[in-house]
């Protein structure tokens, strides 16, 4: 018996977890990053011609129905009025029952990245920088409530 190399494996899995777009107004441009809830690509609104991000969950809709339109429009509404939250373009469900949701693309270097670059910090930023860190999770707060 032959095993597969991890290589091979990833691959394998990328290829699964690729979503089927048919159907949408969404073309995918390339994968952006996985986190804990799903995967994030970049893709093209061939509807508006803008490039968005777009975060496909891992899991269908909760085990319930497929989202409605009107779950779609309220999702929206909530999350595209507070400040400091990527505005959510769109909502849906694709054929396989994953959600997924169409955010504004935002250029700029991952968090993860950015944190893994930062040797050190003066002293004197310690403080501030707590402050920011505070405000960041206040933010992230805010977006999952919206959300």
């Amino acid at each position: 018996m032959k095993f597969l190399s991890d290589k091979a494996l990833e691959r394998l899995r990328e290829g699964a977890d690729t979503p089927d777009l048919a159907g949408t107004r969404y073309r995918l441009l390339e994968r952006i990053a996985r986190g804990g809830m799903g995967v994030v690509y970049a893709a093209l609104d061939e509807m508006l011609d803008r490039r968005v991000a777009l975060k496909v969950l891992d899991v269908s809709c909760c085990g319930r129905r497929p989202c409605s339109p009107a779950e779609s429009r309220g999702s929206r509404a909530r999350a595209t009025g507070a400040s400091g939250i990527v505005p959510v373009h769109d909502v849906g469900t694709l054929s396989d029952g994953r959600v997924f949701y169409a955010m504004k693309f935002v250029e700029g270097q991952r968090l993860d990245k950015h944190i893994e670059a930062v040797t050190s910090l003066p002293d004197a930023s310690v403080c501030s920088c707590a402050f920011a860190t505070r405000g960041v999770l206040r933010t992230r707060a805010e977006c999952c409530i919206a959300i």
